[in-house]
């Protein structure tokens, strides 16, 4: 009884895994069709499906408002993602999530730099090693399930987020509205010690490290800040420390901290989609395809 005991578990467990590495095939390709809801990591995989990147720009929401692909001439993938920090682009780049083939350009600012700023749960790299998949996806999958129970009574299913985009920023705040968030940011961040900025400029150093070692050119730049927004002495000192450690570590610094007038900007540091965001491409094009 014991060995029939020991296969059935073994054949339980054979059975489970299977499943779930099917449910992972599948649902990624129901979310990345359209069906469920995609974070900001799916949608760049949804409209980059080639397997080698071979140009990329990541950073956070700041990039994801600046860059636009396409108005470019240099052909990057925007790799932003709202909430990004650099622990985010190491975690993709040791655990093979995506594969670069020539070109890594970095846009930092200071909260691409907070060891502690919120993420988003959903991205790939957070689901850990021994967590199944159908449980990390389960709200996405749950929504696949009512949609299939939808489809076999009958009813019409389509793909209800297949038009999804990153979230772009259209216009500028009034003066009074840029103030009020000026204050919700220095109350939040302005304050921090340098210490809480800790592992994601070792993420930095890691992820030179992995460019060097398969042949990827690393570069960075320094987003904008709005100039109608004073820019607090933590941002500038780790402008400073990250354009100090290029120096040391042979890495392309462009700073455009301070490139940008104001009408150009959405928020603090969100350059609007219909001018700042053009205006930022044309700027850094030739920079980027140099």
């Amino acid at each position: 009884m014991r060995g029939k005991s020991v296969r059935f578990l073994a054949l339980l467990l054979a059975f489970f895994l299977l499943t779930d590495c099917a449910a992972a095939l599948v649902g990624t390709r129901y979310i990345q069709a359209g069906y469920v809801w995609m974070d900001d990591f799916e949608i760049t995989r949804r409209d980059h499906p080639e397997k080698v990147w071979d140009r990329v720009f990541f950073g956070n929401s700041a990039v994801i408002s600046a860059y636009r692909e396409d108005v470019s001439q240099s052909g990057y993938v925007n790799l932003g993602l709202d909430y990004g920090v650099v622990t985010d682009l190491w975690d993709m780049l040791r655990r093979g999530h995506i594969d670069i083939g020539s070109e890594l350009v970095v846009g930092l600012n200071y909260l691409t730099l907070y060891d502690d700023l919120e993420t988003n749960p959903s991205y790939l790299w957070h689901r850990r090693t021994l967590e199944p998949y159908l449980y990390f996806q389960r709200d996405d999958l749950f929504q696949l399930c009512k949609d299939a129970a939808r489809a076999a009574l009958g009813r019409e299913v389509s793909p209800p987020h297949a038009g999804m985009s990153k979230t772009y920023y259209y216009g500028s705040l009034s003066d009074a509205e840029l103030g009020e968030k000026m204050a919700v940011y220095e109350e939040a961040y302005f304050s921090l010690p340098v210490e809480d900025f800790a592992r994601n400029l070792s993420a930095l150093e890691k992820v030179a490290d992995w460019c060097g070692k398969n042949g990827v050119r690393l570069r960075v730049v320094w987003m904008p800040w709005n100039p109608a927004a004073e820019q607090p002495a933590l941002s500038l000192r780790l402008r400073d420390t990250v354009a100090d450690w290029c120096a040391g570590a042979g890495v392309a610094f462009l700073d455009l901290g301070d490139g940008f007038d104001a009408t150009c900007f959405h928020d603090v540091g969100h350059l609007n989609y219909e001018y700042g965001a053009y205006r930022f491409t044309e700027e850094v094009d030739p920079w980027l395809a140099s």
